[in-house]
Formats: structure tokens, sequence, C-alpha cells
């Protein structure tokens, strides 16, 4: 077997057994963004039709604008997901971001929330991605 598909495996039961957690701590999570393609996606461009010129995939399509940092990422090797987590229908405190990061990185996964923060840092900031979660 290959370390991708025994990294995406572990990354699977790693992932299902937070979501369980999640929900015991008194969160919920709705899905944000999990695989991301690499498949190129073509551009209608009006009369002419499709344009291979302008083809890129979703991930690209992110990086281009300024939505990822990265043009290719753990989604693409489905090794990250994305989670909106609220606590009683309210987005979550910054405590509870937190606490819910550590908890993913206790298992040995990265965190989103660290994208961006200096390990000096940690215990005040949280970064620009906290409901990423990869591997």
């Amino acid at each position: 077997m290959s370390q991708l598909k025994e990294d995406q495996q572990k990354f699977s039961i790693m992932f299902a057994e937070f979501v369980v957690w999640l929900y015991a701590q008194g969160f919920t999570a709705r899905q944000g963004d999990g695989w991301r393609g690499t498949d190129k996606l073509f551009v209608p461009t009006g009369g002419k039709g499709f344009d291979d010129d302008s083809a890129y995939s979703y991930q690209e399509l992110l990086f281009y604008n300024n939505k990822t940092k990265l043009p290719y990422g753990k989604h693409n090797d489905r090794l990250a997901h994305d989670l909106v987590i609220e606590k009683n229908d309210q987005p979550i405190t910054d405590v509870d971001n937190r606490l819910i990061g550590e908890r993913w990185e206790s298992v040995g996964g990265r965190w989103g929330g660290r994208f961006g923060v200096k390990k000096e840092d940690y215990a005040t900031k949280i970064g620009w991605d906290a409901g990423h979660f990869e591997l």
C-alpha cells in the first residue's frame, strides 16, 4: 500500500473520531471543503464555447482568487477538511477554537488556527484558517 493511501486511511479515522468528540463536547459541525480535485475546469467564454487556455483546477482557482495560499495543498491529497463549528447555534469563541485546535493537534493533526501565527504567540493568537484540519 502506498504511503498516501495509508495517510488517507489514517486521516479518515482521525477525522471521524474528531467529529464525534466535537459533538460530545456540545459543538455542532457542518462540512466545508474536503477533497479538491486537480482536474481542469473549463470556463465558458461566451460565444466561443470553452477555451482550453483558461482551464484551472478548483484549487488553482481558489489560489488565483486569493482564497487559499497554495496552488496545491493537503485538500488535493484528501488529507484535509474544513469545518464550520458552532455551539448553541452561535460562532465559537477564541477559547473554544483553541480547545478544538489543540485537541486536533493532540491526536497528531495540523490545525489551520496556527497558520500565520508565530509559535511564541500560540497562546494569544489564532491564525487565518481556524476551521481547517489536516494530517
